[in-house]
């Protein structure tokens, strides 16, 4: 029969302990398999007629109380039987699995199961030989299975059916195993005869892989003429470049023919992680490695734009940043998302949208018409027109939330006049805004203007905090200290903050296509970071002294020290 015509029924029991002859089922969880998809679930408590042990309630959550008006097992087998039918029975470590049930069905006076049965943990040995653990949990880490009501019955089985259905295709495409025959056989043969790990991957995990260190930085790998194949980050590198030389054998056929060509391995460490990101984006452009498919050249993305140098301030979007006066917002991903943040400002805000001649020969323009401009062209107000200028920097940096409320309210009346295609419309606008919002919120300030120490602690750290020191909205420098750092490196903090955040400083005239993607990476760090740091802004009229004191109070554990 073919694996694609077999039916297999995921199946996984929760008992009172691990003797089948002692100790009893109280829960059974199942879940049917047809050509790779879930069809059908069964899910029963049953009564043990015995107390649950405190350890098995600790691990599975099923109280004695739980299972005490469950029905006993002669009523609840008869039903899971009819379930399986004639299907393959998978369980992952099965000989526990069946054993169990016959021992349950011979208690009952039936006959033991004589289906076909398929244990994961056999395939697991044989098809991932390189993983640490074959345990469920590690193959769910592995495979990033997100299990609901893991040591639940039903859970695992949910959780057992995607690692079988991963197993399946493996088989099927490295093996060609097709058949239910030869996959039963494969589950039984010596590890010998399915998989040797090719030397040089053995190589790599004994020599190189021990030295790597527990610090963040950029990774090469290289063929054997010392040729960089591809170039990663890492924030711990020890970690990272384990989990690619772990269970080669389960990864993308891509991933493996470039594991085939690896010989060497070698890194560069760096003191943060937000170091490891900009420094793996220069390297993978710089020499464009085989295996890097993204990030291998500069792009130029969409800035917002609100030329504040002028008496009446329109907003665009451009792919420079110019020392023209005006204020940048971004970057944002594309030119869809650039347009749609200058409309939303222009819709809410009613931002002129005239040229500048039309402006000044003080002719009314069709957006007047629309209600999308205030015609500062015939109030001549510029007093009024720049507290709408304020609002519209507000909510560019993040600030202000009333527009994104608006558009809620407008979503809800749409979707209660059942007009859903406006209101997925509008959903969908909000979720973008939201996101680049939340971007600008963190940094809440225009890209030029952005100037600010980042005090980041991680929740894994209990020793150390990072500084991540930015002007003009790049990253200059990053510094590391000890929670409690000593007069020294106080000092040293306190001279770099001077040094980086000198008033006198000139901005850059323009903003090179390296430098805005840098921007855009410094952003994407922040904001998936941005509970766990502290801004500390600075303001230019501030003196050096106390701001950089501002800085360092800001370090957990500095408090303390100084009071």
């Amino acid at each position: 029969m073919d694996i694609a015509d077999a039916t297999f029924v995921v199946t996984d029991l929760e008992t009172t302990g691990t003797t089948p002859d002692d100790d009893r089922v109280m829960e059974i969880g199942a879940v049917k398999v047809r050509e790779g998809a879930v069809v059908d679930r069964f899910q029963q408590l049953v009564n043990p007629q015995q107390s649950v042990p405190g350890r098995i309630t600790k691990m599975t959550g099923i109280t004695t109380g739980m299972v005490f008006e469950a029905p006993p097992v002669e009523e609840v087998l008869p039903d899971y039987c009819a379930f399986l039918g004639r299907g393959i029975l998978v369980a992952h470590n099965a000989s526990f699995d069946v054993s169990f049930l016959d021992a349950e069905l011979q208690r009952t006076g039936k006959d033991t199961l004589s289906n076909d049965t398929l244990c994961t943990v056999r395939l697991a040995r044989r098809l991932l030989p390189g993983l640490d653990s074959k345990g469920l949990g590690r193959l769910a880490q592995f495979y990033d299975i997100d299990v609901d009501g893991r040591h639940r019955a039903l859970g695992d089985a949910e959780a057992t059916g995607v690692v079988l259905r991963r197993f399946l295709s493996q088989l099927a495409f490295e093996h060609e195993v097709e058949t239910v025959e030869a996959l039963l056989r494969f589950q039984h043969q010596s590890y010998q005869t399915v998989r040797e790990v090719p030397g040089h991957i053995e190589s790599i995990r004994d020599d190189v892989l021990p030295d790597a260190p527990d610090a963040p930085g950029v990774y090469v790998m290289k063929n054997s003429s010392g040729t960089p194949l591809y170039i990663g980050k890492a924030k711990c590198l020890s970690d990272r470049l384990r989990s690619h030389f772990t269970a080669v054998e389960s990864s993308g056929a891509r991933k493996r023919k470039m594991l085939q060509k690896v010989r060497s391995v070698d890194w560069t460490t760096t003191g943060t992680e937000l170091e490891a990101i900009l420094l793996e984006s220069r390297r993978i452009k710089a020499e464009k490695p085989r295996y890097n498919r993204a990030q291998r050249r500069y792009y130029n993305r969409p800035f917002i734009r609100l030329d504040t140098a002028h008496q009446y301030p329109t907003v665009s979007w451009t792919r420079r940043l110019e020392a023209d006066g005006a204020e940048y917002y971004g970057p944002v991903r594309n030119t869809e998302q650039a347009e749609m943040v200058v409309d939303v400002v222009g819709r809410f805000f009613q931002l002129r949208e005239c040229d500048d001649e039309r402006l000044h020969l003080g002719q009314r323009c069709l957006y007047a018409d629309m209600d999308r401009c205030a015609v500062p062209c015939e109030t001549e107000d510029p007093e009024t027109y720049a507290t709408v200028v304020k609002r519209v920097r507000a909510f560019l940096t993040g600030q202000d939330q009333r527009v994104l409320d608006k558009m809620r309210g407008r979503m809800q009346r749409a979707s209660d006049e059942l007009n859903f295609e406006k209101a997925a419309e509008l959903r969908d606008t909000l979720e973008q805004l939201e996101r680049i919002l939340e971007k600008q919120r963190v940094a809440a300030a225009p890209v030029r203007q952005h100037h600010a120490a980042l005090v980041h602690r991680a929740p894994e750290w209990s020793d150390r905090v990072d500084v991540i020191l930015v002007r003009f909205g790049q990253f200059e420098e990053a510094i590391t200290h000890a929670l409690s750092p000593s007069p020294a490196q106080r000092a040293h903090l306190r001279e770099r903050c001077r040094s980086v955040f000198d008033a006198d400083a000139d901005p850059p005239e323009t903003f090179s296509k390296r430098d805005a993607t840098e921007i855009r990476l410094l952003s994407h760090w922040v904001y998936a970071h941005r509970d766990e740091l502290t801004a500390v802004r600075w303001d230019p009229g501030a003196s050096p002294p106390d701001w950089a004191h501002a800085v360092t109070e800001q370090i957990p554990g500095q408090a303390e020290l100084s009071a």
